[in-house]
């Protein structure tokens, strides 16, 4: 029984990723999957070492929050929103990449999705280091 369920529930995958690859009508080159692929890597990377960054700042801004002014606790604020924002959308990119959210799991990750997911990292990117350019220049000052 449970057998039989599994071969159903693969037999609608290939059945749906085959609707849907008949659907598109435009074959992705391998180059540009390759391309999709490094900038989607790319950003990954960037992003794991911003978020290093972010983290390294929230725990030095907690260090020194509770000696010094409201300034310091507002931007401790921020900077902890952004991280528990940057976790979300993490979690549900490696969710949607995974297969496990219910919407999704018929079908594999597209190179629309990689590009997609590449752009969101790319501008949590932006979002992060003009955080930590702004507390830098604070910091500074």
């Amino acid at each position: 029984m449970i057998i039989q369920s599994q071969k159903q529930v693969f037999d609608r995958r290939v059945m749906n990723q085959e609707k849907s690859t008949a659907l598109s009508g435009y074959d992705v080159s391998t180059e540009e999957v390759q391309s999709l692929i490094m900038k989607w890597a790319k950003a990954t990377e960037a992003f794991h070492y911003r978020y290093a960054k972010l983290d390294k700042a929230i725990t030095s801004l907690q260090k020194t929050a509770r000696r010094h002014s409201t300034t310091n606790r507002t931007q401790l604020r921020r900077l902890l929103e952004l991280r528990q924002y940057s976790t979300d959308v993490l979690m549900t990119l490696l969710l949607d990449m995974s297969g496990q959210r219910p919407e999704r799991s018929a079908q594999p990750s597209k190179p629309g999705q990689l590009h997609s997911h590449a752009c969101l990292l790319d501008e949590l990117n932006r979002k992060i280091d003009a955080e930590l350019i702004s507390i830098t220049t604070v910091a500074q000052a």
